[in-house]
């Protein structure tokens, strides 16, 4: 060993050994940075230049069976600045003096007098070019936009009550935005965003996923041009009868397909908060009211089959009391004897109480539940009522002659028009349909059976309910929905209201129930109005005008198709 090594020995010795102890403390490091801590530290750098957001998909579209569309949505966006943070005061004044037209002096006061991580200058912006007005807001340092999609209904008022509407966070409130929320609501995943030098966020991953995140798409029966029909006509009607309300159904009887669903006055689902509660209603299935000479026919089906239809019935002149009690029932019309035909055809309550009184309470009842009173339709919307018909056994000594002209039980328009499809349809009851397919995410699932809930009456007696029909309207109560050269089989119902314990004698609920055309069915359809002004209040006067106003436009459009034949 040379001298000058062994004069430096020692300091050798000590430089290796530091150099040894400094390599292990850095190995060491390295080893707890990369190996025992390395999802945290790789967890703090991507907090430093990722960002993950949880992304949902688009709320599902609602369409009319056309594919015409009901229910979509609309990108907006807000611009706001972080004033607490530094942002560029020049470009922020011109950015919007330039898209919005603001005055640079304002803008530059609102900067400099709010101090706030959140200050928004535009909100709820649809722009014409996103992606453009993306680019150019990532180049100004300091100024943010969002982006989300909010809820646009088209046909506004037309079919809102039946559509519902969606708040602002996307979720349905009513209608079948409500009933469907479930499957329209579109899927979550997250998105990873990189962050530049001046923390903006950079889409880097643009929806980077093998999957659909949308909602299904929803079809439903309603086509939207009858649609448009229904609801012209109940606005017009409701207004020149001074109504409360008036709401209305069209059914297609062969297969039990709501073509058309509507009510008023009614709301813009764009502008839902606007409007009262009220409003939001669809009273075609919540609405529950004592039908009056609408559900008549039931009785006379029954009729049909025991009794003689030539048989002579004493109609009293008008005026008669029910036996072993003080309840006098009366006719709008006095008549002395009637057929059993020309008591529906006349609207006689007189005759249709004594008809059932020959069929007994038993059957009475039996009947009026066969065709669905007091029991849902099962229609596939929230909100629907079942309507009312008292057990038999707590029916009172006048409650069998009332419900047969329609008093002491309540019931729905859906319900109605179920009960007239089925005498438009050789007699079977359905269960209607508002769903026509629904296209998720691989395929489409269509809906094409048609759900019979029960056989009411034979083919023979709905082809003679329907000639009843035809002479109701073209020689009894329900002349003014004529139009000629078409047949139309209907009926008129004039239902006082039961308020405060009594019925009213100024308070109404005038329909009209209808099959059309008569000799070849391709339509029902039910019409109510409530509380018309007193001397329009009868079905006739009010609810027939309404419904022949939608035939017309029905024929004048070219709607009257070779249809599918009765089940």
């Amino acid at each position: 060993m040379s001298r000058l090594y062994l004069s430096h020995q020692n300091r050798i010795k000590k430089i290796v050994n530091i150099t040894i102890i400094c390599g292990f403390i850095i190995l060491s490091r390295y080893f707890y940075i990369q190996i025992i801590n390395a999802q945290d530290f790789s967890n703090k750098i991507l907090k430093k230049t990722k960002y993950t957001q949880k992304i949902q998909g688009e709320r599902g579209k609602i369409y009319d069976r056309n594919g015409v569309l009901l229910a979509g949505n609309i990108t907006k966006v807000d611009l706001w600045v972080n004033t607490i943070k530094e942002y560029d005061t020049d470009k922020i004044t011109t950015f919007f003096y330039k898209y919005f037209d603001l005055d640079s002096l304002s803008t530059i006061k609102k900067l400099n007098n709010q101090k706030k991580s959140y200050l928004p200058f535009k909100k709820s912006i649809i722009p014409e070019n996103l992606e453009d007005l993306i680019q150019n807001v990532s180049k100004i340092k300091g100024l943010y936009i969002d982006k989300y999609n909010q809820r646009f209904y088209p046909y506004e008022n037309i079919c809102s009550q039946l559509i519902g509407y969606a708040n602002h966070q996307g979720i349905g409130k009513s209608g079948i935005e409500l009933e469907f929320n479930q499957l329209l609501t579109g899927f979550e995943t997250n998105e990873i965003f990189e962050k530049n030098v001046n923390s903006k966020l950079i889409n880097r991953d643009k929806r980077n996923f093998n999957f659909n995140l949308n909602g299904n798409n929803i079809y439903l029966t309603i086509d939207i041009e009858l649609q448009n029909f229904l609801y012209e006509a109940l606005r017009k009607g409701q207004y020149n009868s001074s109504a409360k309300s008036a709401n209305g159904v069209i059914i297609n009887p062969s297969n039990g397909e709501v073509l058309a669903m509507a009510g008023t006055p009614s709301y813009d689902p764009n502008n839902f908060s606007s409007y009262d509660i009220e409003n939001y209603k669809n009273n075609v299935i919540s609405q529950q009211y004592e039908p009056g000479s609408t559900i008549k026919v039931i009785s006379i089906i029954d009729a049909l089959n025991i009794l003689d239809r030539t048989m002579y019935i004493d109609c009293e002149d008008g005026e008669y009391n029910i036996p072993n009690t003080s309840r006098t029932i009366t006719d709008h019309e006095p008549y002395k004897e009637l057929t059993i035909d020309e008591i529906l055809i006349h609207s006689s309550n007189i005759g249709i109480v004594k008809i059932s009184s020959l069929l007994g309470k038993e059957k009475t009842y039996e009947s009026l539940r066969r065709f669905g009173l007091g029991n849902e339709t099962g229609i596939e919307l929230p909100g629907e009522e079942k309507g009312k018909l008292r057990n038999l056994k707590s029916w009172s000594k006048t409650t069998h002659s009332t419900v047969s002209f329609g008093q002491e039980l309540s019931i729905t328009n859906i319900q109605l028009s179920m009960i007239y499809a089925s005498i438009a349809n050789n007699g079977y009851l359905l269960k209607p349909k508002i769903v026509k397919k629904i296209n998720s995410i691989n395929n489409f699932i269509e809906f094409n059976e048609v759900q019979v809930i029960r056989k009411v009456m034979s083919s023979n007696n709905s082809k003679n309910i329907i000639n009843i029909l035809e002479k109701a309207v073209i020689d009894g109560t329900g002349q003014n929905a004529i139009i000629d050269g078409y047949n139309i089989a209907g009926k008129t119902g004039t239902a006082e209201k039961f308020i405060d314990g009594k019925y009213s004698k100024k308070d109404f609920i005038s329909s009209f129930a209808s099959i059309f055309p008569s000799s070849n069915p391709q339509y029902v359809c039910v019409v109510s109005v409530d509380s018309p002004e007193y001397n329009k209040h009868w079905g006739n006067i009010t609810a027939a005008p309404i419904v022949r106003e939608i035939f017309v436009e029905i024929i004048n459009n070219n709607f009257l198709i070779k249809n599918d034949q009765p089940i």
